[in-house]
């Protein structure tokens, strides 16, 4: 019998984007031809992960890679402006900014999810689980 290749998806290798900077612990998304991006850039399709490293066109990472890790609930940000509450815990929250979510309104058709809020702490920053199946532009 032959053994099914696998890997923990944990830990994702991605080709990062041309002239492209990812900081170590940024939120990091796919472009259209799935190349790495900062979730906070306007080509980003899929929320991925959070950069494990920096990289950058001056000093890039092996084979021009990224490892981001995913399945994991990162804390972040919460928007000031449209902040979710423990009342929205289980929903899907987007991105307003670097590391930072919001909740997602109608309003938005441009609005990238990133994922499902898990909890509120006592600072108000939110715990987000990120992992499973990518979560994208959520108004499309």
């Amino acid at each position: 019998m032959l053994n099914t290749p696998y890997r923990d998806g944990i830990s994702l290798p991605l080709m990062i984007a041309a002239i492209t900077t990812i900081t170590e612990g940024e939120l990091v998304a796919v472009n259209s031809t799935g190349e790495a991006v900062p979730a906070t850039d306007a080509e980003a399709k899929y929320l991925m992960g959070r950069s494990e490293t920096t990289a950058s066109p001056e000093a890039p990472a092996s084979n021009n890679t990224i490892v981001i890790t995913r399945n994991r609930q990162f804390l972040l940000s919460n928007d000031a402006t449209n902040p979710v509450t423990a009342a929205d815990i289980g929903t899907t929250v987007v991105l307003t900014a670097k590391n930072t979510v919001g909740k997602f309104t109608d309003g938005d058709p441009a609005a990238l999810g990133v994922g499902t809020l898990m909890g509120v702490d006592y600072s108000g920053k939110v715990w987000v689980e990120i992992g499973g199946a990518p979560v994208g532009i959520l108004g499309a």
